[in-house]
């Protein structure tokens, strides 16, 4: 376990070191925690690492580190100040839990939502949808994960921008 928790952390670490930091601020929604993006390559896509609680279901208590790499599919011109965005993107989390039912927790997610830029304001507004497959491995079982259902339920982030 703390193999595969080092090999994600590095392999997040990795994907940060050519970034420049975005944004910092909370997710709130069944996955809430502190959420961070980053910038690839001078692009407009974005690295984004979130450290969590996965909140909401009967078998809740799972901690999750969630990695995301966010690609910028649209940016609408739907009001003069501000920007609008819309992404989706590949990502993978591994976490683990202390209830009953929960161990080790890894699988990958995709992302797809919208996001708004205040223009002359550091702010982000954002709404994803963020559904998983994975798995539980605990000490006696190897099954999947049902949590991760629960991203088809909207999360909503508030961070500020650098």
């Amino acid at each position: 376990m703390r193999k595969l928790l080092f090999l994600a952390v590095a392999l997040c670490l990795s994907f940060a070191a050519n970034a420049q930091m975005r944004s910092l601020g909370l997710t709130l929604g069944p996955f809430e925690g502190i959420s961070m993006q980053h910038g690839v390559y001078g692009t407009e896509n974005v690295f984004q690492l979130d450290l969590g609680y996965q909140t909401g279901v009967p078998s809740a208590g799972s901690v999750r580190l969630m990695g995301s790499y966010n690609i910028m599919i649209w940016s609408p011109e739907w009001t003069d100040e501000g920007n609008w965005n819309i992404y989706a993107g590949p990502g993978a989390y591994v976490g683990g839990g202390w209830a009953p039912g929960k161990g080790l927790t890894f699988g990958v997610f995709a992302v797809a939502g919208l996001e708004y830029l205040f223009e002359g304001f550091p702010l982000q507004l954002c709404a994803d949808l963020r559904p998983t497959f994975g798995t539980v491995l605990t000490n006696d079982d190897f099954v999947f994960d049902l949590d991760g259902l629960l991203g088809f339920v909207p999360s909503v982030s508030v961070r500020y921008m650098f």
